[in-house]
């Protein structure tokens, strides 16, 4: 009987580890994950000089690309996008974020969400290494913190 119980046991433990197969990462199968440090000094044409900096993440699944874009000590928020273009250059706009405008020093989530790509654009240009993420504030029209987007 104790035997049995055993064997029981070892089924279920089995069982339930078949069924919670996964990778070891918990990441899905197929999805991307792009990241990008925002500064200042980034910026082309004119580098500023600024302290606000920022994080970027950007996730492409199928035909979905979702983004988040943190920021700490940056003044007034105007503008937000994924732009098509290499690290050297500027490039046109391809996703915008509309983020909420901000006040003085705002530390927060600049930006937050996603939607369903037509086709494989965005897709090709962020494995190419040409998107890259800007935020635009009040001061800085053009622009006031970038950053490449890149596999990590």
């Amino acid at each position: 009987m104790r035997v049995r119980r055993v064997f029981t046991v070892l089924a279920a433990v089995a069982a339930i580890g078949v069924a919670c197969k996964d990778d070891t990462t918990g990441i899905p199968a197929g999805l991307e994950v792009y990241t990008a440090t925002l500064n200042g000094a980034n910026e082309r044409l004119t580098p500023v000089t600024t302290a606000a900096t920022g994080t970027a993440i950007v996730t492409v699944m199928g035909n979905l690309v979702s983004w988040k874009v943190d920021v700490v000590n940056i003044d007034s928020i105007t503008l937000g996008h994924i732009h098509h273009g290499p690290v050297d250059s500027v490039g046109p706009v391809r996703v915008n974020f509309n983020p909420p405008v901000t006040g003085q020093n705002f530390t927060g989530t600049a930006a937050q969400g996603s939607f369903v790509v037509t086709g494989d654009s965005v897709q090709t240009w962020l494995r190419e290494g040409n998107a890259y993420v800007n935020i635009h504030t009040q001061i800085n029209g053009g622009g006031e913190i970038r950053g490449q987007l890149r596999k990590p």
